[in-house]
């Protein structure tokens, strides 16, 4: 009777302590992200009133990704996430374009679910997906189409969503350095312009965007 006392003792200690370090364990955490993207060929719908070639297509320029989220470990393995940033692209070409001088931006605003696997482990991956909207900006130096061209800067609101996966390697019990692969989808989006000549009264649209990004995350829990 006394060894039975002693055990239960002992597994009641156990378990306290176990469940102290449960509670003790950082539940919320900022993260930012720094690389590089390759946004997709997207069709270009409008041109203020321009007469455009069937099939008028806009193509990018690699570019950068900057991202920056706070989050919640719900559980050891679930968390969820609001996450921002922004991803630009220098306007390679349009087509019959003549002159282009002009750079395209996403500034998505999601809220994400994330499962990984515990983050004691040395190597974690992890998965995960979000939804909400992005703000495109078009800022133009100078963009002519035919006998109409503009410039100025414009922003707009459209729906966005995204995929992401990766493999954080834990420096620390709170830190931790990470290689994440995001894919971003934006539904199409139209601007007015700063200044036109020729042209009529229609705006700037471009079709929906998809956007490939590698980077580099470092993550500090607390």
């Amino acid at each position: 009777m006394q060894n039975t006392f002693r055990l239960l003792f002992l597994l009641g200690v156990a378990m306290a302590a176990t469940m102290s370090a449960s509670a003790q364990e950082p539940r919320f955490y900022v993260r930012g992200d720094l690389g590089g993207n390759l946004t997709s060929d997207t069709s270009l719908k409008a041109f203020f009133g321009e007469p455009l070639a069937p099939g008028s297509k806009v193509k990018f320029d690699p570019g950068v990704r900057f991202g920056v989220a706070g989050g919640f470990h719900v559980t050891e393995w679930f968390s969820v996430e609001v996450e921002s940033g922004v991803m630009a692209n220098s306007i390679d070409t349009i087509t019959d374009a003549t002159h282009v001088d002009a750079v395209f931006s996403n500034v998505p605003l999601l809220v994400n679910a994330r499962l990984e696997c515990p983050r004691w482990h040395r190597l974690a991956p992890y998965i995960g997906g979000g939804a909400g909207g992005s703000f495109p900006v078009i800022d133009a130096n100078h963009i002519e189409i035919g006998n109409t061209f503009m410039d100025g800067s414009d922003s707009s609101a459209v729906f966005a969503y995204q995929g992401f996966a990766g493999l954080r390697y834990k420096l620390n019990d709170y830190m931790g350095l990470s290689l994440e692969y995001h894919y971003f989808h934006a539904d199409g989006a139209e601007w007015q312009a700063e200044f036109i000549h020729g042209g009529g009264a229609d705006k700037m649209r471009f079709g929906a965007t998809e956007t490939h990004a590698l980077s580099i995350a470092f993550d500090w829990s607390f």
